[in-house]
């Protein structure tokens, strides 16, 4: 009897083991997918309109971020001034009248690269395979609390991201990279929170990014509104011409 019993704890317990080891990157990126509303629903939507605000060292500026597939322009206004960067799906440009600029130019490769990134709000782990990147899943681990699946990400240019997404709820909380700004190496991380629907879609409405970059080691960000599928100008990512 003890005996039998024992076998069937054993079944159990190698069951679970296998159960385990049997969970794949893509599983837990399909998990993630059908957390935030699924392939469809992600599909459906073409365009996003946000209003929010940056908040760092106690000052709050306010910022319209305007995203068609595969564009985005985001207007940043501070005392009246207005600073655009803005990508049209094959150039990126930037205004910044804070650096005394009147005329748009053209952004460099590193801030063409953040743009294409950000236009594509589905995030690089949504259709991996079709972006030219690769993934591996290395393991779980613990978050402030909770569990974590730890994914590695590589795109098609040979940078790594690293996401982290919760083993229950199936959301991305964090997001790690780095990026090389004025030949220096800064790490970012970007935490997710306050998950909030929108027509369906799961979206973060909070966002902390830390970084080593001096003066903004610590941003928040909080989104106020989202509109989906609204009708966006084509115009306004265009570079207007030089006067």
């Amino acid at each position: 009897m003890k005996k039998s019993k024992l076998f069937f704890s054993l079944i159990i317990l190698f069951g679970l083991i296998s159960t385990v080891y049997s969970q794949t990157v893509d599983d837990v990126i399909n998990n993630y997918i059908t957390a935030v509303g699924g392939m469809d629903k992600i599909n459906s939507i073409q365009s996003l309109k946000m209003t929010g605000k940056f908040s760092n060292e106690g000052m709050d500026i306010a910022f319209v971020e305007t995203v068609k597939k595969p564009a985005i322009r985001t207007d940043i206004t501070v005392q009246g001034m207005t600073m655009i960067r803005a990508y049209d799906g094959s150039t990126a440009w930037v205004l910044n009248p804070f650096r005394g600029a009147k005329d748009p130019e053209k952004a460099t490769q590193e801030e063409t690269k953040e743009m294409k990134q950000q236009a594509d709000f589905e995030g690089q782990l949504v259709n991996y395979k079709d972006k030219g990147n690769t993934v591996e899943l290395e393991g779980k681990e613990d978050m402030e609390g909770s569990d974590v699946y730890k994914i590695k990400l590589t795109d098609k240019d040979g940078d790594i991201t690293y996401f982290y997404i919760d083993a229950a709820s199936n959301l991305l909380l964090k997001e790690s990279s780095k990026r090389k700004i004025k030949e220096k190496e800064i790490t970012f991380d970007t935490y997710y929170g306050d998950y909030k629907p929108v027509e369906g879609y799961l979206m973060p409405y909070s966002m902390q990014v830390k970084s080593t970059a001096g003066q903004m080691e610590s941003q928040k960000i909080v989104i106020d509104k989202v509109d989906v599928n609204v009708p966006v100008d084509d115009s306004i990512f265009k570079m207007p011409e030089t006067k």
